[in-house]
């Protein structure tokens, strides 16, 4: 009867470590699935970080129109033209700094989403190398579970075959 509880109790380790192992396995494939789905939603507000400074650039193109049409209406209810020198200079200043308003607006958005995007990469690779890792300690349950399976064979063997 000794007997076979020695090879129920070799086998029930056995399985413990196939068991050990396919939680490994399925850490794995959760962890990269965990870094993917980040990585996306880091694209995503990629994405949208630029279309945000896109719009941004746009409502300031259009506050620079707005000024410009004011000063244009107050220089004409002044009795002034718009081709007088002064209304020219605050016009071309006005321009000059929704220009550079909107450059910044923009750099900041794109440097913004590739910081994101690198950020996805980077999330990805560190995904990929924990799976790695996970299945890694996956086969080594694998295969410490056939060794103490041998092991214990090779006991059994001995003990009741010896």
């Amino acid at each position: 009867m000794s007997f076979i509880f020695d090879i129920f109790g070799a086998a029930a380790k056995h399985k413990a470590s196939r068991q050990e192992a396919q939680a490994y396995n399925i850490s794995a494939e959760r962890s990269q699935v965990a870094a993917e789905a980040e990585a996306k939603q880091l694209e995503t507000r990629a994405r949208q970080g630029l279309a945000v400074g896109t719009y941004n650039s746009e409502r300031i193109a259009k506050r620079a129109k707005e000024i410009m049409a004011s000063q244009r209406a107050a220089a004409a209810a002044g009795g002034g033209d718009t081709t007088d020198v002064t209304v020219g200079a605050i016009t071309d200043e006005t321009i000059r700094e929704a220009s550079m308003e909107q450059k910044l607006v923009m750099a900041e958005a794109a440097d913004r989403a590739i910081q994101d995007r690198y950020a996805a990469a980077v999330t990805r690779v560190t995904g990929k190398q924990q799976a790695q890792s996970y299945q890694a300690q996956a086969k080594a349950a694998k295969l410490g579970g056939t060794a103490q399976l041998l092991g214990d064979i090779s006991n059994i063997w001995t003990k009741y075959a010896g």
